[in-house]
């Protein structure tokens, strides 16, 4: 069996497309395109789709940089589908209310960028109702909220 040839490091970028292997063009192109938009507040995920195409999931309009990574990988079936709301604003939300409201154990943006969730200590679930809570975490966040229950287990077991 022969060796996989090493892929090197590429210079101002996390991963070059020329580096490609043949037979990893498309997790090469959903790596790329996840390693240099991370950080983006309109970025929400990357996801690999039958194994043969890509989508991008993305708040707002498509600007240059996006459109530039796009044209990178002119042999790969991506495409760009509309986050409605965004990841950014949503994560940062989700970051204050971990430091300010004691409730909240647990949060997480979801992949398309649709809403967020939010795990609440199982003390409040006896005071509260569900459907109450979903409204107030998502008139405040701008953006659709779930909540869920639970505690927060420790590491290691």
């Amino acid at each position: 069996m022969q060796e996989p040839t090493p892929i090197q490091p590429p210079t101002g970028s996390l991963v070059s497309p020329e580096a490609a292997p043949a037979d990893g063009t498309i997790s090469h192109a959903a790596s790329t395109l996840s390693g240099e938009l991370a950080g983006d507040a309109e970025f929400a995920s990357v996801e690999v789709v039958e194994g043969n195409r890509i989508i991008v999931h993305w708040h707002g309009p498509v600007g240059a940089k996006l459109q530039d990574l796009l044209a990178r990988f002119p042999n790969v079936d991506i495409s760009v589908q509309t986050a409605a709301c965004s990841p950014g604003q949503l994560s940062d939300f989700a970051s204050e209310l971990l430091a300010s409201d004691p409730a909240v154990n647990i949060t997480s943006v979801s992949p398309d960028g649709s809403h967020l969730t939010l795990t609440l200590d199982e003390s409040v679930r006896a005071a509260s109702d569900v459907a109450s809570l979903e409204r107030k975490y998502s008139k405040a966040a701008g953006c659709p909220v779930n909540v869920e229950f639970g505690g927060v287990a420790p590491l290691g077991g």
